[in-house]
């Protein structure tokens, strides 16, 4: 390579550690295993499938042809890597490049050691014509900027103002992760009976349960026994708007957004993607694989805290006006935690009256929610916790949100209990 391995490195370490890769923690740890492989004398081995399994804890099942994580990331690497020696970089000892068709990196001397001279070292000629080239372009191009600059600054700056430092802290694991980010939007079990219409029991979101329930019993002798399918093409208003809400604050941010409904999710998707569940977990009865215990959880008329801290209530109940099942005062849960096996992230956002999921919704995505939900997580030390619970009270009217409040939270670990202090 013609340079000290110890200086690659001390170079690989610079980039790790300069502005533009500290917003990009994938782009850290690829380069950082390529760096390693081919330093080790390894690159020549380094397949797509290879890379996947290593660098991005794909499964063994991971195929390419159907994944293209490692080609756009890697396409990506090579993007910051010309990015920073364009700027901050310019003048550092060592140049690392990925060239395109390759996963092997390079690593040349820099402007100031490529034999004694510089880079500034062409032909007067040259330079002249490239000027001349470029101040044709740049009339050209200022003529285009004029007309299209105040466009690009409608449609973008919008986006920009609304997204603050706070939600940036609240979304950052899904935004800096590699994988992509599914939203899975709660689908509840009906029950079409042909020539009539559709039924539904609220406690029984599995067809065994349903064809059991005493009200499908009751409904079915009614009509004679007459045939059920199953149907799941119907979902709550609040549930809608939540989605509809996560996704337009997250699709300027997010390149790989995805959506789906949760009886067609396949634990497949469930390993492959960082997910957003909206809706209870009744809906979602793929939550009831979650690896972490959680302490508070939602049942039919409420929630209930399953592990109350000094002052907390053991149950707060959802409350309804009578005869205005579309008014009333209940709650929200909104929910961290890991993936299967520990694995990627999921966020759960629900409650028992459809609005007050989209009020969860609502404090995940504007910005003055966002900093009151920050406010309470972090605490005195202003550390966000990477998993936990919160509680919302929300009170609404037909079918509208139109006050939340936060009621309390709880901080998950995956050992179940907080770490020891040192």
């Amino acid at each position: 390579m013609g340079l000290e391995h110890e200086a690659i490195r001390v170079q690989v370490e610079r980039l790790l550690q300069s502005k533009t890769f500290e917003t990009s923690e994938a782009h850290r740890r690829l380069l950082q295993y390529l760096s390693v492989e081919t330093l080790a004398g390894k690159a020549d081995r380094l397949k797509e499938y290879t890379i996947g399994l290593e660098a991005f804890g794909k499964p063994a099942t991971y195929d390419p042809r159907q994944d293209s994580i490692v080609r756009l990331q890697v396409g990506r690497l090579r993007q910051k890597l010309s990015a920073y020696y364009e700027t901050e970089g310019a003048e550092d000892p060592v140049h690392v490049g990925l060239p395109k068709g390759a996963f092997k990196l390079i690593f040349e001397p820099g402007p100031k050691r490529r034999n004694g001279s510089t880079i500034l070292s062409i032909h007067h000629s040259k330079i002249m014509g490239v000027l001349a080239v470029a101040l044709v372009l740049a009339v050209a191009w200022a003529s285009y900027s004029t007309i299209s600059l105040a466009r690009l600054q409608r449609r973008v700056a919008p986006a920009a103002e609304r997204w603050t430092p706070d939600l940036e802290r609240i979304w950052a694991p899904f935004l800096e992760s590699n994988r992509p980010l599914l939203v899975c939007l709660g689908a509840p079990l009906f029950v079409r009976i042909p020539s009539l219409g559709f039924f539904r029991d609220p406690k029984a979101n599995d067809w065994d349960e349903a064809m059991k329930s005493e009200r499908m019993t009751t409904v079915r002798n009614a009509l004679k026994d007459s045939q059920a399918l199953q149907s799941y093409n119907f979902t709550g208003v609040g549930e809608a708007s939540g989605a509809f809400l996560l996704a337009k604050a997250l699709s300027p941010r997010k390149r790989d957004l995805l959506l789906t409904r949760s009886n067609l999710l396949s634990w497949q998707e469930i390993v492959d993607n960082d997910i957003l569940f909206v809706g209870p977990p009744k809906f979602n009865l793929q939550l009831q694989g979650a690896p972490l215990a959680l302490e508070i959880v939602i049942e039919p008329d409420g929630v209930r805290n399953l592990k109350p801290q000094k002052g907390e209530p053991e149950f707060l109940a959802d409350r309804f006006l009578a005869g205005k099942q579309n008014d009333g005062e209940t709650h929200a849960l909104i929910s961290r935690m890991p993936g299967p096996s520990g694995v990627g992230e999921f966020l759960v956002i629900a409650g028992n009256a459809s609005a007050d999921t989209f009020a969860a919704a609502q404090w995940l995505t504007q910005p003055w929610r966002a900093s009151e939900l920050v406010k309470r997580l972090g605490g005195e030390s202003g550390q966000l916790p990477h998993y936990y619970q919160v509680v919302l009270k929300v009170a609404f009217k037909h079918g509208v949100p139109v006050q939340s409040s936060y009621v309390l939270h709880h901080v998950l670990y995956k050992s179940g209990a907080p770490p020891r202090a040192k």
